[in-house]
């Protein structure tokens, strides 16, 4: 039988920390063009799981070992979602994935702006992994803001988790607007042109540096919430 747990089972054995899961109709504000039925027509839930940073990497001076983690978080959310669609369609279950990072198939060149099919961070959100803070990072209670997302789309009904009930940011906090170097957080968006132009170099040697990773790093719940 497939059923939530048994799909939150596949997804823990192949490296997800936690997942959760969103009935299609929780979407029913997600942006047009961007609902779970734009890019499946036939999905009827979304399987959301997170996995968290390893943490030493935020007391190095050297950028290279962020970056690094960075990069190979993306690599095992990419291969859990690809793993996770492989055995629930072996299953029965109809899953298509969402990319974790790009391509993006909307860009907007001028404001160095994209957005990826799914916005990941507001489907943990309706899945119940989290809450969104004023850095526009998803906020989870054991994990902090240190985590990356990934998300299946399946033609299955699953039951939904409750969402949370808990706040990401502590009252009166503007600890991440005021630590931004470019000024790219209002509290409720970024200003990606902003942020990419701080946020990344290139090694003399060659290779992208991720330079900037403040409003993550500076929130009081980075790690968890207090």
């Amino acid at each position: 039988m497939i059923d939530s747990i048994f799909v939150k089972q596949k997804a823990m054995k192949l490296g997800a920390d936690i997942c959760n899961i969103a009935a299609v109709d929780r979407f029913k504000d997600a942006p047009k063009g961007f609902h779970p039925q734009d890019i499946y027509p036939e999905c009827q839930s979304v399987v959301v799981f997170l996995s968290h940073f390893p943490l030493s990497s935020l007391e190095c001076k050297s950028l290279a070992p962020y970056t690094f983690i960075r990069n190979m978080m993306v690599k095992k959310i990419e291969d859990i979602t690809f793993r996770l669609c492989d055995e629930l369609e072996q299953a029965g279950a109809p899953a298509n994935p969402i990319p974790c990072d790009e391509p993006y198939e909307y860009w907007d060149d001028e404001k160095k702006h994209g957005r990826g099919i799914l916005s990941l961070k507001h489907a943990g959100m309706l899945a119940g992994l989290g809450t969104i803070g004023k850095n526009t990072l998803l906020i989870n209670k054991q994990f902090g803001n240190m985590m990356w997302i990934g998300a299946v789309l399946t033609s299955i009904k699953l039951e939904s988790d409750p969402m949370v009930g808990y706040e990401g940011c502590i009252d009166g906090c503007t600890q991440c607007l005021d630590a931004c170097p470019c000024g790219a957080l209002d509290g409720t968006t970024i200003i990606q042109k902003s942020c990419r132009d701080a946020s990344f170099s290139w090694s003399p040697g060659g290779g992208a540096m991720y330079e900037c990773n403040a409003c993550r790093t500076i929130c009081p719940n980075c790690t968890g919430i207090l």
